[in-house]
């Protein structure tokens, strides 16, 4: 076959995939079927299926395989057709690998704090721990960052993932502080301030985002 025939071929071939997005809305409505209904079996909002139809946003490896299996859609051809489904998926990736590593990091800086507040460390020690802390706060810091570009999400509204990890450590913390107040009540004076401000940050949190949730700005 000559290459200018091959060429146009595989240029109507490409011209005949569909986007993601558009499938999606023909297999619904080729199905008479609203989005509320296709929202009800797939467990997720209408506006879930408006943002995957409209390519504002993905589903997630789990929501793919409920999708295929209800449109009868097999998943090479959704993982495959589309170009922003694929950077999708190589983002995911990414962010499945540094979530690992984010946790990590929050957790030492948790740890950190702790042994500053509870444990006396003096002189080269005590200059070498908080060193290793703040290092540490700014390796998490541009995690962040990198995470925020990936998914485009400010961090307020990746908080609801995010306080999952959050308030168990304020808690866990804030019940070390009790009992190390208890047994030796002259590190109050430390423990007590540092615990509180961090129960006010995450409050004023939750506050900002419960709002802002409410006003339909997140």
């Amino acid at each position: 076959m000559p290459l200018g025939v091959k060429l146009a071929l595989h240029k109507r071939e490409g011209n005949n995939q569909m986007r993601f997005g558009d499938r999606l809305k023909q297999e619904r409505v080729k199905r008479e079927l609203t989005q509320k209904e296709v929202a009800g079996h797939l467990n997720v909002s209408r506006q879930t299926i408006s943002s995957w139809e409209t390519e504002n946003s993905y589903p997630d490896i789990d929501s793919l395989i409920a999708i295929s299996d209800y449109y009868q859609i097999s998943l090479d051809v959704l993982l495959k057709e589309d170009v922003g489904m694929k950077e999708y998926l190589k983002k995911q990736e990414v962010l499945d690998w540094i979530k690992p590593v984010r946790i990590g990091a929050v957790t030492i800086d948790f740890v950190f704090l702790g042994s500053l507040l509870f444990v006396h460390h003096a002189g080269i020690a005590g200059a070498l721990l908080l060193l290793v802390a703040l290092i540490n706060l700014l390796v998490l810091m541009r995690i962040n960052r990198l995470v925020e570009e990936l998914t485009g999400k400010s961090k307020l509204e990746r908080w609801p993932n995010n306080r999952k990890l959050v308030w168990p450590l304020v808690i866990i913390l804030s019940v070390i502080a009790i009992i190390s107040w208890y047994f030796n009540r002259q590190t109050a004076g430390e423990i007590i301030p540092v615990t509180m401000g961090l129960w006010l940050g995450v409050l004023l949190i939750e506050a900002v985002y419960w709002s802002r949730r409410r006003r339909g700005t997140l």
